[in-house]
């Protein structure tokens, strides 16, 4: 899938309608979990190593992004959080979607740019890729 088709189907899905149609699942934002210490642990390991853009950085230091809930995500019977931030004011061509273990302990992410285009981030093996690109293709999406 094109960088562009996922930014623009993550973008098109982010409404607040779609958000209030599935209040009762929704988590957290991003920013929330992520002052949690174990999902800053997992999130900081996730990145290390990487070269992501400046806006990813900034995020990291300010945990201040888009309002979008969390959501869990089944595999394999476990439930992992999904989160989504964005670079402010250009969110359709610089996106970040994470997934975090069901004990916030190990974050994978899908960093979505139109420089970059898509770089996987965290080593997720083929089971989450499958499972991170199958929610972005669903029509439930929340992000």
């Amino acid at each position: 899938m094109r960088p562009t088709l996922v930014l623009t189907l993550l973008l098109s899905l982010s409404s607040s309608a779609l958000a209030q149609n599935n209040a009762g699942e929704a988590g957290p934002v991003l920013g929330d979990l992520l002052k949690k210490p174990n999902y800053f642990g997992a999130w900081q390991s996730m990145l290390s190593g990487e070269t992501t853009p400046d806006w990813v950085a900034e995020y990291t230091s300010t945990l201040d992004g888009p309002p979008v809930p969390s959501r869990r995500l089944t595999i394999d019977n476990q439930n992992y959080l999904w989160g989504y931030t964005c670079k402010p004011f250009e969110c359709e061509d610089n996106q970040l979607i994470v997934l975090f273990a069901p004990d916030g302990t190990k974050a994978y992410g899908l960093l979505a740019t139109a420089d970059m285009g898509q770089v996987w981030l965290g080593y997720p093996d083929d089971r989450i890729r499958a499972a991170i690109m199958g929610r972005l293709e669903s029509d439930d999406n929340p992000s």
